[in-house]
C-alpha cells in the first residue's frame, strides 16, 4: 500500500487534516517564544497522489486502534497515543457529511468516543506528576505555575495576567476577556488567569517579583480579589507555607522555575492507501493504526475504556472559615477542571436554602479572614513592593474588588470593605488604577457558586464589565 506522508506540528493539525482528507493544509500563523512558525509544506506529488477516503471506515478503524491499545498502555506517553487515536477517531466520524445516511449513527459514536476520549486524558494526566521544579508543596500553584510556563512557551507572555486568590481563579474567565476586548476593538490580547486558593499581597508578590522572570510578566496586571487578601491581623496560610517549600529554597539559591527546553516537534501524519501495487510500508506495532480497514459493525470499547475514573479531591477555595473547617465547593471540583487559560469555571449557582443546609453559616465577627483585623503590616508592604515593581517594569496594574453578595455583606464584612475603599482610592495613581465591582450584584445569586465566589456566568459577565471599562488602559493589540 502506498503510503503519503506530510510533516504535522500538533495533534490538533492531525485531526483538521484527517478531518478534510488529503487537501493542502493551512495553519494561521502564530508566535512560539516570539518565533513564527512556518506553514507544514505538503509535497505536490503527494497532494496529486493523494486518494479519497472514507472518513466513516477511517473512525471505525482509529476507534478500534484506540481501544487495543488502551488495552496495555501505562506510561503517559502510551496514554497520548490512545488519546491521538480518539481524536483522530471523532474527528473523521465527524466529517461524515450531512446528506450521507450514515451521518446519525456517526454523531451517536461520535459522542461516545468523546467518552472515551476523556478517560483517555484522564489517565494521560495522572501519569503525568513529576514536576520539571521544585514543588511549593501547593497542588494548584504547582500546577498553575507549570500550565502558565507552558503557555508562555507556546505563545509567549501574555498581554493580560490574572492574578489573585480563588476569587481570581474562579471569578474572572481569561477567553470570555478575550472575547469582550475584541468586541471593543481589541482583538488579539492574550489573558491568562495564575490565580491560586487562598493568595494574599504577599502571595502575588512573590508570584511576580521572585518566581517569574522578567520575561514571563504580562503587559497589564489584573489583581482580581477582595479586602481578605490584605488582613495583616490573621497567619498568612498560603504564603508561609510557599517560603517554607524545596522550590523556594530553589529560588533563594538563585534557581527560578523553568520548563525543559526541546528542539520543535514535529510528526510523520502518514496515511495508509489499500489496494496500491505501490506499498510496501509496515505498520509501527504500538500504533497498529494506519491501515484502513473496511468495516461498519458497531465498535465496541472495553469495560476498562469506558469506565469512569475515581472523582478527584474537590477543590478547597479558602483557607479557612471562623471555625477552622476548609469550606470546599458545593460541586466536586479539582485542578483537573482548569482551563487552558487557567480558570476553573463552576457551574453551580448559590442558593442559600441548600447552601446552609451543608455549610455552616458564619457572622463576619467570627471569621478568622476578618478577625482580627489590620491594614497595616505584611500585607500593605507587599501591596507597595509590587506596585513600585509594576512600575520599574513599565506593567500597567489593575485592582478589581470583585463582587459579593448580600448575604455575605453582614455589618462587620460591609465595615471593613468601606476601610478598604477608602484606603485603595488612597493608593490610586498613574500606575494603578481601582475598579470597585463590590456591589454590582448582591442579589443576583445566579452569578455566584457561594456567597463570595462567583461561578462561570459571573465570571463571564465580569469580564464583560472589565472589557467596557475606560479606566482600564489595556494593551494596544501586537502587530
Amino acid at each position: 500500500m502506498a503510503k503519503f506522508c506530510s510533516q504535522l506540528y500538533s495533534s490538533a493539525a492531525l485531526v483538521l487534516a484527517l478531518a478534510t482528507g488529503c487537501s493542502s493544509l493551512s495553519l494561521p500563523n502564530i508566535t512560539i517564544n516570539k518565533s513564527p512558525i512556518t506553514r507544514p509544506v505538503v509535497s505536490v506529488q503527494a497532494q496529486r497522489n493523494c486518494v479519497k477516503v472514507d472518513p466513516f471506515a477511517k473512525a471505525i478503524d482509529r476507534a478500534r486502534s484506540a481501544a487495543t491499545l488502551a488495552q496495555s498502555a501505562q506510561s503517559a506517553k502510551e496514554w497520548d497515543l490512545v488519546t491521538l487515536q480518539w481524536l483522530e477517531a471523532i474527528a473523521s466520524m465527524q466529517a461524515v457529511g450531512l446528506d450521507n445516511p450514515r451521518r446519525a449513527y456517526a454523531q451517536k459514536k461520535v459522542a461516545e468516543y468523546s467518552q472515551n476520549l476523556a478517560v483517555a486524558r484522564q489517565k494521560a494526566a495522572s501519569l503525568t506528576t513529576q514536576l520539571p521544579f521544585t514543588s511549593f508543596n501547593n497542588q494548584i500553584f504547582d500546577e498553575q505555575l507549570r500550565l502558565y510556563l507552558s503557555y508562555v512557551s507556546a505563545f509567549g507572555s501574555p498581554d493580560v495576567l490574572i492574578i489573585g486568590s480563588s476569587r481570581a481563579l474562579v471569578g474572572v474567565d481569561p477567553q470570555a476577556l478575550q472575547q469582550a476586548l475584541a468586541a471593543q476593538g481589541k482583538s488579539g490580547l492574550r489573558v491568562f488567569n495564575l490565580g491560586i486558593n487562598g493568595g494574599t499581597a504577599q502571595t502575588v508578590d512573590l508570584q511576580l517579583r521572585q518566581i517569574l522572570t522578567p520575561d514571563k510578566l504580562p503587559r497589564l496586571i489584573l489583581w482580581a480579589d477582595g479586602v481578605r487578601a490584605f488582613n495583616s491581623g490573621r497567619p498568612d496560610r498560603t504564603y508561609n507555607s510557599l517560603i517554607a517549600s524545596a522550590g523556594y529554597k530553589r529560588i533563594q539559591a538563585g534557581t527560578r522555575p523553568s520548563l525543559p527546553q526541546s528542539p520543535l516537534q514535529t510528526i510523520d501524519s502518514c496515511e495508509d492507501i489499500p489496494g496500491t501495487a505501490l506499498s510496501n510500508a509496515k505498520t509501527e506495532p504500538l500504533l497498529a493504526s494506519a491501515r484502513l480497514v473496511i468495516d461498519l459493525e458497531p465498535f465496541q470499547t472495553s469495560s476498562e475504556t469506558t469506565n469512569n475514573p475515581v472523582p478527584p479531591e474537590p477543590l478547597l477555595l479558602t483557607q479557612a472559615t471562623g471555625t477552622s473547617v476548609p469550606q470546599r465547593l458545593t460541586t466536586d471540583y479539582s485542578s483537573a477542571a482548569i482551563d487552558a487559560n487557567g480558570f476553573l469555571p463552576i457551574n453551580s449557582r448559590f442558593d442559600p436554602n441548600l447552601y446552609y443546609q451543608k455549610t455552616p453559616r458564619v457572622a463576619g465577627r467570627f471569621d478568622s479572614d476578618y478577625q482580627p483585623f489590620s491594614f497595616s503590616g505584611m500585607q500593605a508592604v507587599a501591596l507597595n513592593s509590587i506596585k513600585t515593581f509594576a512600575k520599574q517594569q513599565k506593567i500597567d496594574l489593575v485592582f478589581v474588588n470583585l463582587p459579593l453578595t448580600d448575604d455575605y455583606l453582614d455589618p462587620v464584612r460591609q465595615s471593613r470593605e468601606q476601610q478598604f475603599q477608602q484606603s485603595m482610592q488612597g493608593q490610586v495613581d498613574d500606575g494603578f488604577v481601582f475598579i470597585n465591582l463590590v456591589r454590582q450584584w448582591p442579589t443576583q445569586y445566579q452569578y455566584f457558586t457561594d456567597p463570595s465566589h462567583l461561578n462561570r456566568n459571573g465570571a463571564a459577565a465580569v469580564a464583560k464589565l472589565l472589557a467596557a471599562n475606560s479606566q482600564i488602559p489595556w494593551p494596544q493589540p501586537r502587530p
